[in-house]
């Protein structure tokens, strides 16, 4: 009979394939990775080569056309509870009343005479105009040969 306490010393070996597996992804790595140059870290730009403070030059606002238009009752009051019936227009702080076809009349004159059909055209309501009139305006402008028209926040 044997004795229990002689056995064999087990063979612990770790497992070769991923160790492979490793080793190879390794090998890869290194071989692919980019070459460290002198120049890692720097960006290339095109700066210009003189230097200091040049000529300060404010930000130029593009020309463009302002038209105003303000809700106004039957007298050109306004009235506060929603009541105003008319829009009094206004064309470069100039008033026409509440007639939108003498302010295609005045934009296609504009146009007769050599303003750019690419001018932009702000249409600034007030915050109680109506839609029709913001509508109407826009119809002129467009009808007068504006191509680009913008709208303003509207103001009190």
């Amino acid at each position: 009979m044997k004795s229990p306490g002689l056995r064999k010393p087990l063979k612990v070996q770790p497992p070769i394939v991923p160790v492979t597996d490793i080793i190879f992804s390794l090998i890869i790595f290194f071989m692919l990775m980019p070459s460290v140059s002198g120049g890692q870290g720097f960006l290339t730009t095109n700066l210009p080569t003189y230097s200091g403070a040049g000529p300060i030059q404010p930000p130029g606002i593009p020309p463009h056309i302002n038209i105003y238009l303000d809700d106004v009752g039957p007298q050109g009051e306004y009235e506060p509870d929603g009541a105003n019936a008319f829009c009094s227009i206004r064309y470069e702080n100039q008033p026409l009343g509440g007639d939108f076809e003498a302010l295609g009349a005045v934009l296609a004159d504009k146009r007769n005479r050599g303003l750019d059909a690419a001018m932009p055209v702000v249409i600034r309501p007030t915050m109680a105009c109506r839609h029709k009139w913001v509508v109407k305006t826009f119809d002129a402008i467009v009808d007068a040969g504006f191509s680009d028209v913008q709208f303003a926040v509207p103001y009190n």
